[in-house]
């Protein structure tokens, strides 16, 4: 990790806990978070294998991401509904795009893209978008066009370097381009209450932390204008949220149950999940 922040380009931070042997660090001077953690190269190739998404709890990952499909869709409805405000089509990228399920949720007036560096579900995501589906990390995604739109939900956390992202993803937007982001809170009450039991601090799954408030100086310092957050529940499965109640209690015998309940059929409900710790930010290109 780079010795100044990437949102203030301050050199001061502080030491806050250590988890799964990770040391997250806080700057004193904007509040962003990050696991002091330098990955190698290829980390992003590596690490979002076939064992991430499905029992994927040695990586704080999903019991199983293709099953979640019908509550992943609930959410990608909502997201689809908040960039449907602001533009009603053109050229969109999403970047992580995984099995392809939130372009799924975008309507014949969208000319659809995505990257993903996991082999495995980029694989899934080309049974239906052929070669527009490209993967790859996005730190090596070479396009030859530009963009109306990009899109990066659950996807800034994981980055090796989200400024370098961040940059490329103003490069490949046309003019007054949109930007749609969705990332975890630290200033939520869920993230103030629970500390070092909050779930989205695991790293190296989640290495970058942002809050409402600096997401605002990190976008605008790299040529963005944010317009609107909001905030959204979900839905997830009884194995996904028991999945997630044992990284929160660090407790190995619920992630045991997860994988049971995972197995166990109609058992496997779906629960309405309101936390409200989540962003969803629109943000525009402001110049070119």
């Amino acid at each position: 990790m780079a010795n100044h922040c990437i949102v203030c380009g301050s050199d001061r931070s502080k030491f806050l806990f250590e988890k799964n042997g990770y040391s997250m660090r806080r700057c004193r001077s904007c509040g962003f978070e990050y696991a002091d953690f330098k990955p190698h190269e290829e980390f992003t190739r590596d690490f979002y294998t076939d064992d991430f998404f499905r029992n994927g709890h040695q990586k704080y990952g999903y019991a199983d991401y293709l099953a979640e499909k019908a509550n992943i869709m609930k959410l990608n409805a909502k997201r689809v509904g908040f960039i449907e405000k602001y533009v009603k089509g053109g050229a969109l990228l999403d970047v992580g795009c995984a099995a392809g399920f939130f372009l799924e949720a975008l309507g014949p007036h969208w000319d659809l893209y995505g990257c993903e560096p996991s082999a495995g579900m980029a694989s899934t995501a080309r049974m239906t978008f052929g070669d527009r589906i490209v993967p790859q990390s996005f730190e090596r995604y070479e396009p030859d066009r530009k963009f109306n739109v990009i899109t990066l939900w659950d996807a800034l956390e994981h980055l090796v370097d989200p400024a370098v992202c961040i940059r490329k993803v103003f490069s490949l937007l046309e003019n007054d381009g949109y930007l749609f982001i969705g990332t975890p809170d630290t200033i939520s009450p869920a993230a103030k209450i629970l500390g070092r039991r909050w779930y989205h601090y695991i790293p190296p799954t989640h290495l970058h932390l942002f809050n409402r408030w600096n997401i605002f100086t990190f976008l605008r310092n790299n040529g963005f204008k944010v317009k609107r957050i909001v905030y959204f529940g979900r839905h997830m499965t009884l194995s996904e949220l028991v999945l997630n109640i044992g990284f929160v209690l660090e407790s190995s015998r619920l992630l045991k149950i997860s994988e049971r309940l995972l197995n166990a059929g109609q058992w496997n409900l779906s629960v309405p999940y309101r936390v409200f710790d989540e962003m969803f930010i629109m943000a525009r290109k402001i110049h070119g």
